[in-house]
């Protein structure tokens, strides 16, 4: 049976948001500048009005998420829909932060590769369960740093409730190893590297076409 994905909770006061946390080492993984960009799963929309592109799409499965995002600006290209089927074009830069989880794996990760255009960009910031000794290595770093942030977090009163409570959660995530495989069928040569804090992150460059 697998486990679940956060097997100790912090006391409500010193949660924080993970996702802000890894936001900053994406999007220093990303182009200077790119002409088109898509973040799958944008939720309120934070990672989209980020991103360093002319033209910005963002789509995620939650009508009032992008109710909501919609209202901060119209310099993105806002949609309601499913990834998986939503008519989308082929971007130069995809995103998706904490939100490949939400799909199934292969078809998800198989999904997002197909919206790069050749020479472009996919980079993800993704939760996985732990599984391996390493994982429970990461673990002994892990818990008493997500304590440490959080408690220097709620000192100096950014702390708290770590992310919307109208967001969907997800407690199963896939292992590492079902990603790594997936990732060399679907997306050889991608980089994949375990970080603290539950996430993982891939990186790839779609092949250029010659």
């Amino acid at each position: 049976m697998r486990e679940k994905q956060r097997k100790l909770q912090l006391p409500e006061k010193l949660r924080w948001n993970h996702n802000e946390w890894y936001r900053r080492w994406l999007l220093r993984q990303l182009p200077f500048r790119v002409g088109s960009a898509l973040d799958v799963g944008c939720g309120l929309g934070d990672l989209a009005r980020s991103l360093p592109a002319d033209e910005v799409t963002a789509i995620d499965a939650s009508a009032r998420m992008i109710e909501r995002a919609s209202a901060t600006t119209d310099r993105v290209r806002w949609i309601h829909g499913d990834v998986l089927t939503h008519e989308l074009g082929r971007y130069d830069l995809v995103t998706a932060e904490a939100s490949l989880h939400h799909l199934p794996l292969r078809e998800g990760l198989s999904r997002l590769a197909g919206l790069v255009r050749p020479g472009g960009s996919l980079v993800v910031i993704g939760l996985y369960t732990t599984s391996t000794r390493a994982d429970r290595a990461m673990e002994l770093v892990t818990l008493p740093a997500n304590a440490a942030v959080g408690l220097a977090k709620a000192i100096k009163g950014t702390g708290g409730k770590p992310h919307d409570t109208e967001m969907p959660i997800v407690m199963t995530a896939p292992t590492l190893p079902e990603i790594r495989a997936a990732a060399a069928e679907i997306v050889p040569g991608a980089r994949i590297r375990r970080h603290v804090f539950w996430r993982y992150s891939l990186v790839w460059r779609a092949p250029e076409v010659h």
